[in-house]
C-alpha cells in the first residue's frame, strides 16, 4: 500500500481517540491513507495496520444501534449464502474439534450459530448490535448483548471460540484474544476469519480495497501480524489460509459500485438484478484469511 489521499470530512473530535499500536504499543505509526476522514497507519515495529485516531467505543455503539454500520438488514439479505459459507467453515473446524460447546463472537443475526446448532453444536452468541441480538433470540439462540470481554461469560468454558469477521472491529485485540483463551477448554480451538491486508488484492486496490472501512474496521491484519498476536497471547497457530465465501451476484455487484460506478453499471446492464439475485457464486479473491489456533 502506498499513497495518501483524503475524502470526506473527519468525524467530530469528541468521537475520536488516539491510540498506540494495539499489538506492540509503539506510538510512532506511519500514515498510509486518509479515507472517509479517518487516518489509516502502519506500526513500524510489528507491522500492524490500524485506524488512528479511531472512533471511541461510545461512538461505535451509537453507530451500531443506529444500524449505520454492520446493519442487521444486510445480514438478513445474505443469510442464504452465508449458511453455505458457514457450513464449509464448520466443516473445517470439525477437522480439529468434534461438535460441543461454541461461543460465536460478533454473531450478527445468528446465522453461524443456527448452522452450528444444526450440525450438533451447542452455541452461545454475543454481539453489540441490539437488533442482531434480538434476531438471534428469535431463532432460539442464547444471545448476549455486550462488548467482549464480558462478565456475562465468567465461569463459562467452550470447546470452540469463533471470531467470524470480528477481530477487525475490536479496540484491544490482545485483551480480546487473551479473554478467548481463558474461556477455552484445554483441548479447545480458536477459529478466526478476518481480512488480509497483505493479500495481493488489497495491495493492488490500495485505499479502494472493499474491506477498508475505517469507521468500523479498526484493525487490518496480515499473516505475520495475526501470527504475532496469537503467539503473544499464548496460542499455537495450526491453520492459516485464505478463505472464500458464497456471494449472491446481486450483492457482489452492489459491492463493485464501491470500486467504481462505471464497471458496476456495465455489469448491471449485462445481468439484470432479478437474474443476479438467483445466482450464487463461491468467491475467494484471497483477501480474507482463516486461522485455527490452540492454546499452548
Amino acid at each position: 500500500m502506498s499513497g495518501v489521499s483524503a475524502i470526506d470530512s473527519p468525524p467530530p473530535e469528541s468521537d475520536l481517540e488516539r491510540v498506540a499500536c494495539p499489538i506492540c504499543g509503539r506510538g510512532d505509526d506511519e500514515l498510509l491513507f486518509l479515507k472517509g476522514g479517518f487516518r489509516i497507519a502502519r506500526c513500524p515495529g510489528c507491522g500492524l495496520v490500524y485506524v488512528n485516531p479511531r472512533l471511541t467505543q461510545r461512538a461505535l455503539t451509537a453507530l451500531y444501534d443506529a444500524q449505520a454500520i454492520s446493519p442487521t438488514a444486510y445480514y438478513l439479505l445474505t443469510r442464504r449464502e452465508d449458511e453455505r459459507s458457514f457450513d464449509a467453515r464448520l466443516e473445517l473446524i470439525e477437522r480439529y474439534r468434534s461438535p460441543g460447546t461454541l461461543l460465536d463472537l460478533g454473531a450478527g443475526t445468528g446465522t453461524f450459530s443456527k448452522v452450528a446448532r444444526a450440525r450438533g453444536w451447542q452455541p452461545r452468541a454475543l454481539d453489540l448490535n441490539a437488533a442482531s441480538v434480538q434476531r438471534c433470540r428469535e431463532l432460539g439462540i442464547y444471545a448476549i448483548r455486550a462488548a467482549f470481554p464480558s462478565s456475562a461469560l465468567q465461569g463459562r468454558v467452550f470447546d470452540v471460540v469463533v471470531m467470524n469477521d470480528f477481530l477487525e472491529h475490536v479496540g484491544d485485540p490482545v485483551a480480546v484474544v487473551r479473554a478467548a483463551r481463558e474461556l477455552l477448554a484445554p483441548s479447545g480451538v480458536l477459529f478466526i476469519t478476518t481480512p488480509d491486508v497483505g493479500a495481493m488484492v488489497a495491495r493492488l486496490a490500495g485505499r479502494r480495497w472493499l474491506h477498508l472501512k475505517p469507521n468500523e474496521h479498526l484493525l487490518y491484519f496480515d499473516r505475520r501480524t495475526i501470527t504475532t498476536l496469537l503467539e503473544h497471547t499464548g496460542f499455537r497457530v495450526e491453520v492459516l489460509r485464505s478463505i472464500g465465501r458464497v456471494r449472491n451476484l446481486a450483492v457482489a455487484l452492489d459491492k463493485l459500485a464501491l470500486v467504481g460506478e462505471l464497471p458496476s453499471r456495465l455489469a448491471r446492464l449485462l445481468v439484470p438484478r432479478r437474474v443476479a439475485e438467483r445466482i450464487d457464486l463461491p468467491l475467494n479473491p484471497g483477501d480474507e484469511m482463516a486461522v485455527i489456533a490452540r492454546p499452548r
